[in-house]
């Protein structure tokens, strides 16, 4: 695609451009006005669909099981047939994709979706049940939804265009964290820093001020948290209190919280999930990775742990990742990005440091790309670097102002800089952190979504790919996580303990996504052991999905705290996962908080492993070539 608009704007027409074109119109006439036999199929759908949701609501009445505690009662009478209306508008949407015969299986595979109501129904009249219980089935259909939508997005890939592919993978990221959202906020409360970015969107909506001693010393935010409040997350200035927590995420969820409260901001981020996935898939496609391997990538990443977790957890990362990639991608045309171009990428790039001051690394990085595009034509030379320099200059200074107005200091990320004496930040131990950061037992990546380990067998293919031509974007994307990797890997509190792991990764996965697919890649074009090596990426994939379903049914298993790892605690994902499975996974990955020899053994074989992954890769990649 970006060679084919680099080829356009020289004046010429690539072969075969039109015959493209053309096509890509017969496509969109088709899905725009569907054949009778598609109105015909989709109409009995609806008809057939209508009784079963009419059945499953009677079935569900509050009259059934009046006897049963609040959160099953609200789970089952309220989101049981809200999850089954999602799945039905979701299947509809990707069934207008399908041929007759592909549609007609896809539609009658939908309908097992409702066993889920009498199995639901009869668990609960059994006895009493626990959250995770019934967890088990409420999860499981988010689980077979997402199964059931992709296999027939999968169907239609070569059917539909490339948009299309990407609004129903991010259709379907959006059912399935919709599905999700309502059981996790039912069973368990905000933790961490989660209320304190509510409490700012609460004093927002209800004081229209950033203010918070009322609210602190208040009891308005029991409504999103079970107790009072153990901690201040602000500074005193004054008699007014304000925030630490950098004011993006609050200010994006002024309106959901108005609208829903805490639900709201959660849809909010499922959305934003959603445009995640959208954003992901178009990205791969700009790299040119075939449409399956694109597909795939996204896939087998978006719809696992962290991004799927973290479309429930009230934390500005996941934001941040969306505002990355799509700055990134507008850097695709290298020199030829026009002046909109480096605009817009210059104006989301200055969204950064408003959601995260940890971001300004990321903001760094696609800083040095964007003025790379801006300053190397030499042409129109004074408006592409005020294109590419104001619009950032004009929010960084906008968020100064803030600051200055709030605790007196003009700088951007105040707060944190006020706090700068009383908890230590860099360390200077990046070899501590990066090895933690990917490998850790209690907060890395690796142990709860293994299936990045194909990341380091595609890491060298975006380098050949940076070298035919994608190098604004590789580089776009590659800058950015490098310098965040190392910043974070140099911070004393690199694990973001209090949360789910890997929170401080969320917002660079992008770029480790990119290095999937290049894996994916790689392993689908061996011929030789080719089964072995999908046998081992499908049990990647498999090992990442069955974490996601454990941390989802039960989500209090994402909760690790650093103190209680360094006592020697194992984290609590892998103390339930140790009655069912041998070895137990805490014994297979290093825990960088305790420095003990075990730990550093691990940490050695585990790196070990990385590099051989890293040279695997080019060596697979060239005896396709051959």
């Amino acid at each position: 695609m970006v060679h084919d608009l680099d080829v356009l704007a020289r004046g010429h027409q690539p072969p075969g451009a039109a015959f493209a074109l053309n096509q890509e119109r017969d496509l969109r006439s088709r899905q725009l006005h569907p054949s009778p036999v598609i109105r015909k199929q989709l109409l009995a759908f609806v008809v057939a669909n209508g009784f079963a949701l009419v059945f499953a609501f009677v079935a569900v009445s509050q009259a059934w099981i009046a006897d049963v505690d609040d959160v099953p009662r609200s789970l089952v009478t309220r989101w049981l047939p809200l999850a089954l209306i999602l799945a039905s508008l979701l299947t509809a949407a990707i069934a207008l994709h399908l041929d007759n015969t592909q549609r007609e299986g896809f539609l009658l595979r939908h309908f097992a979706l409702f066993l889920s109501v009498p199995a639901i129904l009869l668990f609960v009249r059994l006895g009493p049940v626990s959250n995770g219980e019934l967890g088990v089935i409420y999860i499981g259909i988010a689980l077979a939804l997402a199964l059931h939508a992709l296999a027939g997005v999968w169907s239609a890939l070569d059917q539909i265009d490339d948009r299309r592919v990407a609004l129903l993978l991010g259709a379907t990221m959006l059912a399935v964290g919709l599905v999700v959202l309502p059981y996790d906020r039912t069973v368990v409360p905000t933790a961490s820093d989660e209320p304190h970015y509510l409490i700012v969107a609460q004093s927002l909506v209800l004081d229209h001020d950033l203010d918070l001693a009322n609210d602190y010393a208040g009891t308005r935010y029991l409504e999103f948290y079970p107790e009072k409040l153990p901690d201040i997350h602000g500074i005193v200035v004054g008699n007014a209190i304000y925030s630490i927590r950098d004011l993006g995420l609050p200010l994006l969820a002024v309106v959901p919280f108005a609208i829903a409260g805490r639900t709201g901001v959660m849809a909010m981020l499922c959305l934003a999930g959603a445009l995640l996935a959208i954003q992901l898939y178009l990205m791969l496609r700009d790299l040119r990775f075939d449409r399956r391997v694109a597909f795939l990538a996204v896939a087998v990443t978006a719809l696992v742990h962290p991004i799927l977790t973290y479309t429930t957890q009230i934390y500005p990362d996941l934001i941040a990742a969306l505002v990355f990639v799509s700055a990134a991608r507008l850097m695709r045309r290298g020199m030829l990005a026009s002046m909109r171009d480096l605009a817009l990428a210059s104006a989301l790039t200055g969204t950064l440091p408003w959601l995260s001051t940890r971001a300004w690394f990321i903001a760094v990085g696609i800083g040095l790309v964007m003025a790379y595009c801006a300053l190397w034509p030499r042409r129109d030379l004074l408006r592409r670097i005020a294109a590419g320099a104001l619009p950032f200059a004009a929010l960084v200074l906008a968020l100064a102002y803030l600051n200055w107005r709030e605790f007196g200091l003009f700088i951007p990320s105040a707060g944190y800089f006020l706090l700068r004496e009383q908890q230590p930040v860099l360390v200077y131990t990046p070899w501590i952190g990066g090895i933690g950061l990917i490998f850790d037992g209690p907060f890395g990546l690796i142990p709860r979504a293994a299936v990045y380990l194909l990341a380091f067998v595609g890491a060298v293919d975006l380098w050949r790919r940076a070298r035919d031509g994608h190098g604004p974007e590789i580089a776009a994307l590659a800058i950015p996580w490098a310098l965040s990797f190392l910043y974070i890997a140099s911070i004393a509190y690199w694990y973001a303990d209090g949360g789910p792991a890997s929170r401080y990764l969320l917002a660079t996965l992008p770029f480790l996504i990119a290095a999937v697919a290049g894996g994916i890649e790689t392993i689908l074009a061996v011929r030789r052991g080719r089964d072995l090596l999908l046998g081992t990426a499908a049990a990647l994939v498999a090992w990442s999905a069955f974490i996601t379903y454990v941390l989802a049914v039960l989500p209090e298993l994402r909760y690790d705290y650093a103190p209680e790892i360094r006592a020697g605690a194992a984290a609590r994902l892998w103390v339930f996962l140790g009655r069912i499975l041998r070895p137990e996974p805490d014994s297979l990955f290093p825990s960088l908080l305790r420095t003990d020899m075990t730990s550093v053994a691990l940490s050695l074989v585990w790196v070990a492993v990385a590099l051989a992954l890293l040279v695997v890769g080019p060596r697979l990649r060239a005896r396709v070539s051959d």
